[in-house]
């Protein structure tokens, strides 16, 4: 059922950009609905369009590095995160979200201190944010 729901989003986001193919809000859509579909591969091509509206580059650039988690191109994810996260000035939700993925993919490849390092950028601002606590008072034996 939720695969059927995913397909009929899909289908209906793409009817919208094929009436609109400029509106880069549109292609932001149908690739967040290809994201959930778990169509990465295609959604990878209309999020990179998104990154050109300002509205949505953040989110777009988010997606993108979920998308290139979720197909094991860790590398092309970090740079995502990263440039997504140094886009952000104020410690806010969305920045927090990055620097969480951030570091779980520098930890899945084996970066420890620079996974470190996101973590505690969000400890720094909100201890209760996830796990995030945990993983950095683990890392001072405690």
């Amino acid at each position: 059922l939720k695969t059927q729901k995913a397909e009929l989003l899909v289908a209906e986001a793409r009817k919208r950009v094929e009436r609109n193919p400029t509106d880069l809000q549109l292609r932001f859509e149908l690739g967040e609905q290809l994201f959930v579909a778990k169509q990465y591969t295609e959604a990878i091509a209309e999020l990179q369009k998104a990154r050109q509206n300002p509205n949505a580059r953040l989110k777009a650039m988010n997606l993108l590095g979920q998308c290139y988690t979720e197909k094991g191109m860790l590398d092309l994810a970090v740079k995502q995160f990263q440039d997504c996260a140094s886009e952000i000035l104020a410690m806010d939700a969305t920045k927090k979200e990055v620097l969480y993925k951030l570091g779980l993919v520098l930890d899945r490849m084996g970066k420890k201190e620079e996974s470190l390092t996101c973590m505690k950028q969000i400890y720094e601002a909100d201890y209760g944010y996830l796990d995030v606590a945990q993983r950095v008072e683990q890392s001072y034996g405690g």
